[in-house]
């Protein structure tokens, strides 16, 4: 910050941390003293006023940096703008937390609405939900692009009955909204009817079907049709118009909202000309979505919509006074309607419907004609009614910016960040300092303190250059832990000349005064300290439940209680990482007798032996957690099912990707059988044919309950550990089929020299790692896809494709973009967007970022292409007979 004129009056040291906290603490007793001050009967209101008082709406900071840009309406009569001032809530949460958290304990928002149901990305469309059965439902983030109906919101998925949670609908943005990620049982009913499918047969003539529309603006907004046979009448006939607009000084200011009116009607206020006395509020300026509230002098409220559609367009209300304004009315109208019981049910809009109806007879202006009618009712909304106590939010709640790609970027904030990342990498970044003192010299060694950040890197190169070195502990250097530094020593003995002179010319010659060292390390920043989280269970505090016996061999210690938690973590000790893994599965047996006494998934890893899972997709990307991280299994929400209810704390183990031969191959699918604790019959039936398979290892730790890690039942003690993977038999023929593999795929040299010398090794007896044949066996699948994609690729150009002047075959789809030369096994394919996602040149891969949405895409194009190849042939054969 840069001032003029200043001139320097004090200077003051800054506040301890005891004064700060002195200071909180009077502020604490302030609010505990204002509370006790007001009776309790008082006090729900009381932080009902505060909350008012002392939280700013969000609309009004908006509103204020509109006015901060400059943006503001430019009306003469606009009102003045009281100053917005941005007031932050704490006091009320320190002095009515009590209040709050009394209207927290349920959920007060059961029942949401649901919209976009004929998208085609609902995959229940057409399904009929029993109103009576709670369905499991998962709240998640919408995955669609921008411009999609269903982008940037919140989506409603509902687990089908395989077992897996599918997209049904979106949240409507009105509605209440629910934390990404929460599950709950709920009902799923059928909401408002706006429109109804109806078919008049009359003998003689032909069956007409047609639409009646705006029925919730008539007589019946909430009268439901399921097929049925009724007695309607049709005609041309005058019927009330449900828009009504209020005014303010003789111009248009809004229309009610359709509640609004409904509460006037109730006062049978609802007449041209009804003044009315009311305090304005602008709540939103959008263009499309702008409102008011307006009060009454009794305590009502009213909606006004469309305000940026009439006279008042731009101008924000907030208003100390009342004013007077009008309702107008609009007048009935003359329109093509429905009636039932000579009350209007809806009118017609479509023309085919209307001249299909004046065939008949039945549509005739001024006189209605009375018909019988098959009429079903069409939902636009459902309505989702939520069991609050089945309500299960995430254990880490994402922000709506993050989920949805929508956070705004402060341009100017921006613009500071980048001119001062040079400084910033200069303040962060610490020097590597080496140093040796006299009697580092006699015992042959030389200390480097190196930046923390740097540590694997600093640690690699290290073994690289074969320097024997010891890393100290934190303890030991305080000061160069508190500057962010990790301190190494180097055996002198092990250091070839040519490092000892690299390390010098790159970090400075060696520091051989303790004084100088200290003060070099003394002039480096504090480096801040990251915020901690919660730790993960303490390997020692596991091992602290074992015993030592006389001869040395450690066995468990038998507990005594059911509720004494495992490790007796406290809540603060037990961190629970990414998302819940659903284990709500039964065993699958196939006919074999399960010799375990349950029955599901998750009461198999309830000391039963099952440490392992099975996945569709990666596990530790799906999930969110990590080699090493506690994490949650739960057998469902379902409490009566086997195994629902529960939750059990792992943590996880490794993952791995289990490919084609290993399923099919017997050993494999026994050990799977094993840890799984399925039929070994099991893994072929559901993941043959998988695009890509994962195994997951896991530990079983306890069940999970209330935030605490609590032992299994005793009988159930006994925990078999993950097993070792063993690969498929593997011969120096499938070594040399890898080689030829990546070198199709344009591997690298080194990669391909790295494949020479794992052959090397294996006909000199060592076994093939688990890592190798895993980057054997996936590049033999990549080129599997790639050798598919060659094929469907000139199909697709048979049937599509243009010839190009070189020689090509070129077609251009609605997203990719692909052209083929046969001749010079060359293939090409680009997105829309330009990105060359795929290229073959000469048989060789030059570019690969094939996505398996790439490949989906293909397959339909390719199926496609497949039946009109298919069917030219039938009629060329017929042709020719």
């Amino acid at each position: 910050m840069a001032t003029n004129n200043a001139k320097l009056v004090e200077l003051k040291p800054e506040l301890s941390r005891g004064q700060t906290k002195l200071m909180f603490d009077q502020a604490y007793s302030y609010a505990e003293s204002f509370r006790d001050s007001i009776p309790p009967v008082e006090r729900l209101s009381a932080a009902a006023a505060a909350w008012a008082v002392g939280a700013a709406r969000q609309d009004e900071l908006e509103r204020k940096d509109k006015q901060k840009e400059g943006v503001e309406s430019l009306d003469e009569d606009k009102q003045p703008q009281k100053e917005i001032q941005k007031k932050i809530p704490n006091f009320v949460f320190a002095a009515f937390g009590d209040e709050i958290v009394s209207r927290l304990n349920q959920l007060q928002f059961t029942e949401l609405t649901l919209g976009t149901l004929s998208n085609e990305s609902n995959n229940f469309r057409g399904k009929e939900w029993n109103i009576d059965e709670k369905y499991p439902i998962e709240i998640r983030a919408s995955h669609h692009p921008p411009g999609h109906k269903r982008h940037a919101s919140r989506l409603v998925f509902v687990q089908d009955t395989d077992g897996q949670y599918k997209e049904y609908a979106m949240l409507e943005p009105r509605t209440g909204q629910l934390p990404i990620g929460t599950q709950a049982l709920a009902n799923i009913i059928p909401g408002e009817t706006y429109t109804a499918n109806a078919t008049v047969s009359i003998p003689g003539k032909p069956i007409v079907n047609f639409t009646i529309r705006e029925i919730s603006n008539f007589a019946y907004p909430v009268r439901t049709f399921n097929a049925e046979d009724v007695t309607i009448e049709i005609g041309t006939k005058t019927v009330p118009s449900q828009t009504v607009k209020i005014k303010l000084d003789g111009k248009t200011l809004g229309e009610l909202d359709a509640d609004s009116v409904k509460q006037l009607e109730a006062f049978n206020l609802v007449k041209d000309g009804q003044p009315l006395n009311l305090k304005l509020k602008t709540i939103s300026e959008n263009e499309k979505l702008g409102f008011l509230l307006a009060s009454s002098p009794n305590g009502n409220l009213l909606r006004i919509n469309r305000i940026s559609n009439y006279d008042y367009k731009g101008q924000t209300f907030n208003d100390e006074n009342y004013r007077n304004l009008i309702l107008q009315v609009s007048p009935t109208q003359v329109k093509d309607a429905v009636f039932l019981n000579g009350q209007p049910l809806g009118v017609l809009f479509f023309k085919k419907d209307k001249e299909a109806l004046k065939e008949i007879g039945v549509l005739q202006p001024g006189k209605l004609t009375q018909v019988q009618a098959n009429i079903q009712s069409n939902y636009s909304t459902a309505i989702l009614k939520l069991d609050p106590e089945t309500v299960q939010y995430p254990q880490t709640w994402i922000k709506e910016s993050q989920a949805f790609g929508t956070q705004q970027v402060n341009q100017q904030q921006q613009q500071m960040i980048e001119a001062t990342a040079p400084i910033l990498t200069k303040i962060k970044e610490r020097p590597t300092i080496l140093f040796a003192s006299r009697e580092d010299k006699m015992l042959g060694v030389t200390l480097m303190a190196v930046d923390n950040h740097k540590l694997p890197t600093v640690t690699q190169w290290l073994q690289q250059k074969n320097v024997v070195f010891a890393q100290l502990s934190p303890e030991e250097v305080p000061l160069e832990t508190k500057k962010g530094l990790a301190v190494f020593n180097l055996v002198n003995s092990s250091t070839s000349d040519s490092v000892k002179a690299l390390m010098i010319k790159k970090f400075g010659a060696v520091i051989e005064s303790p004084q100088e060292y200290q003060s070099k390390v003394r002039s480096l920043l504090n480096r801040p300290n990251p915020l901690q989280p919660s730790q993960p269970i303490d390997e020692n505090q596991v091992a602290s439940n074992q015993q030592s016996t006389a001869n040395g061999q450690v066995v468990q210690e038998q507990q005594t209680s059911p509720t004494t938690p495992v490790a007796a973590p406290s809540v603060n000790e037990v961190v629970i990482t990414g998302k819940p893994i659903p284990m709500n599965y039964p065993l699958m047996m196939y006919g074999q007798n399960n010799p375990l006494p349950v029955d599901s998934c998750i009461d198999a890893m309830r000391g039963h032996g099952r440490v392992h899972t099975t996945r569709a997709y990666e596990p530790y990307k799906q999930y969110g957690f990590k080699e090493g991280d506690i994490a949650i299994a739960y057998g469902g929400l379902n409490v009566n099912a086997s195994g629902g209810g529960k939750q059990v704390a792992f943590r996880v183990g490794k993952q791995y990707q289990i490919t084609p031969q290993m399923i099919a191959d017997p050993s494999y699918q026994q050990q799977w059988a094993d840890m799984e604790k399925h039929s070994p019959q099991a893994i072929a039936e559901l993941f043959t044919g998988k695009s890509q398979v994962w195994g997951l290892q896991m530990e079983p730790l306890g069940d999970y309950v209330d935030g605490k890690i609590l032992p299994f039942p005793q009988a159930q003690n006994q925990v078999t550990p993950p097993q070792e993977t063993h690969l498929p038999s593997v011969t120096i023929e499938d070594l040399r089929n890898w080689y030829d593999n990546a070198n199709s795929l344009g591997k690298s040299d080194d990669y391909k020299k790295r494949i020479v010398e794992v052959a090397n090794a294996f006909k000199a007896g060592q076994p093939l790692s688990g890592k190798a044949y895993a980057a054997m066996q996936q590049d033999k699948t990549q080129l599997e896809k790639l050798h598919r994609l060659t094929e469907m690729a000139q199909r697709i150009g048979a049937v599509w494709g243009q010839p190009a002047q070189d020689g090509s075959t070129v077609v251009r789809g609605k997203v990719y973009d692909l052209a083929y030369n046969a001749e010079r096994k060359d293939l090409a394919i680009a997105h829309k967007n330009g990105q060359i996602i795929f290229s073959l040149e000469s048989g060789k891969v030059q570019t690969n970022q094939i996505t398996q949405e790439l490949l989906q895409a293909f397959e339909q194009a390719n199926n496609h292409a497949q039946a009109i190849l298919a069917k030219s042939k039938v009629q060329e054969t017929e042709i020719q007979q």
